[in-house]
């Protein structure tokens, strides 16, 4: 056929248009992956999440770069790990190029594709100040790469932020509150360490967040940020009402799930993948250029173990009689249960903070990122957190 084609091209001008038509029809398409953000509507001094989500087409995308630019006099951003990150055990990085523009890097194990799903999510935070109108969330300059490291073709669908001032405004909704380890929502656990996203929320003088009207420790105020314990005395209730308080008056307010576990490990680099904060049997802080030895103990670090024995004290360091955890502990390295010999609060830190001490299997696999979970009665921690074994 291409001799074909060649030939009448050669034979006259009216059949090479014709020709290059059936050249451009019948030539391969390139595959490409596609990364998409929706439009939805949110209230001035609201918060909102847009997930950013990935479909590879059929194409193999291992990295990704990409910018984002928006409207930073009006809405700031943060981004956690979405479903399809974690899967891949790729990392999330960013960085702020300017206040209205944010670069964000996906890296991990090249052989290791980027499934469909969810990328991160982007929680878009709008100023009380914030003009009626639409606001766009620019993808920019996509870079791909394959597994082995040739550029792979990414496009990027934008999207647009209507703000209304008929719209209910949502300070903080339910999806703003993240395991501070594993930055995942989900039902809270007594002791557990929280993150509370949302639009306004924190004042560094005269902020309060209270479940069922007890004051919950703080451990970091930022306007739209709060660090948070949860109080202890929501142990064996279904659920639990969060208020922020702001100078005594609610701004925020929300019910949430209450579990009796919400295990999660601390990760090295504060986004909830990667590698785990973990220290080798020596107290050197484990990683791939420092890896454990097999049949050594390491320590990790979590939250969300729930109530303990004795019951915990919010906002206390833990010393003298160190609590443990009411329901069983256990810990998987690479598929393994590793013997458990420490598992309770880590000495000189706040209550709510897990250490568990763990032998590391012979039959382990030795790798830079071997997977590590936790379990706590029948609640397990996320995927995508690993260990440096030798």
């Amino acid at each position: 056929m291409w001799y074909q084609i060649v030939h009448m091209i050669d034979r006259s001008p009216r059949t090479a248009i014709f020709a290059l038509a059936v050249l451009l029809c019948c030539a391969p398409h390139a595959l490409s992956s596609q990364i998409s953000l929706s439009n939805q509507t949110a209230a001035p001094g609201s918060s909102i999440l847009f997930p950013m989500t990935f479909a590879a087409q059929g194409a193999s995308v291992s990295g990704v770069q990409l910018d984002l630019e928006y409207d930073g006099t009006n809405l700031s951003l943060a981004a956690t790990v979405g479903d399809a990150l974690r899967q891949s055990g790729k990392n999330l990085s960013t960085v702020d190029l300017a206040s209205n523009h944010k670069r964000i890097l996906i890296v991990g194990p090249n052989q290791n594709q980027i499934p469909d799903g969810t990328l991160f999510n982007l929680f878009v935070n709008v100023s009380a100040a914030a003009p009626q109108g639409l606001y766009s969330l620019k993808i920019l300059s996509i870079v791909g790469t394959s597994p082995n490291g040739q550029p792979s073709l990414v496009l990027g669908t934008s999207g647009i932020l209507t703000v209304d001032t008929s719209a209910p405004i949502t300070p903080l909704q339910p999806n703003g509150v993240l395991n501070a380890a594993s930055f995942i929502p989900g039902p809270v656990a007594p002791g557990e360490i929280v993150t509370l996203i949302g639009s306004g929320i924190g004042q560094l003088a005269g902020t309060s967040v209270q479940f069922d009207g007890i004051p919950a420790p703080l451990l970091f105020v930022a306007p739209n940020q709060i660090n948070a314990v949860v109080p202890y005395s929501i142990y064996g209730k279904s659920s639990t009402a969060v208020t922020v308080i702001f100078q005594n008056r609610i701004i925020a307010g929300i019910s949430l799930n209450v579990g009796q576990t919400a295990p999660a490990i601390f990760t090295a680099n504060s986004t909830g993948v990667g590698q785990a904060a973990i220290l080798n049997q020596d107290f050197t802080t484990n990683s791939p250029a420092n890896p454990a030895e097999k049949g050594s103990v390491v320590a990790l670090f979590a939250t969300g173990a729930g109530q303990t024995n004795p019951p915990g004290q919010d906002g206390q360091l833990a010393s003298g009689v160190l609590a443990k955890p009411l329901l069983p502990v256990a810990v998987w390295i690479g598929g393994i249960d590793a013997e458990v010999q420490y598992a309770g609060a880590a000495p000189g830190q706040i209550s709510g903070v897990l250490q568990v001490n763990a032998k590391i299997p012979q039959s382990a696999s030795s790798g830079a990122a071997v997977p590590i979970e936790l379990t706590i009665g029948k609640a397990g921690s996320p995927a995508g957190v690993s260990i440096a074994i030798k």
